[in-house]
């Protein structure tokens, strides 16, 4: 995974209450706006391989909903929410400067 930040969007590539997949070293992962704050998570649903950017985003509650059998994760922990998720996937800072977002591992 990543061991530090990478580039991997500009800030206007988001709108505020969505969310998109972005990739950095190879990987890919779920960047997500909500309020103006931004979240990363994984891009890949343990539950069942599923893309999460496929999924549907829930700004009020700071979760993303599976595409494939609709258990849901916290963007701000990476922990599920709701079954049939049972184990949580990695989260990642984030950091804006200037025009661009970074993301990187959690210190």
């Amino acid at each position: 995974m990543l061991n530090d930040f990478v580039r991997v969007a500009a800030v206007g590539d988001l709108d505020d209450n969505d969310m998109m997949m972005v990739e950095a070293d190879g990987d890919e992962f779920l960047l997500a706006q909500i309020n103006g704050e931004y979240f990363c998570i994984d891009n890949w649903c343990t539950h069942a391989q599923a893309m999460l950017d496929q999924g549907e985003l829930f700004a009020d509650t700071y979760e993303v909903e599976c595409p494939l059998h609709e258990g849901r994760l916290d963007l701000r922990t990476g922990e599920p929410t709701s079954l049939p998720i049972e184990d949580g996937v990695a989260r990642f800072a984030v950091k804006v400067e200037g025009d661009d977002i970074f993301i990187g591992p959690v210190s």
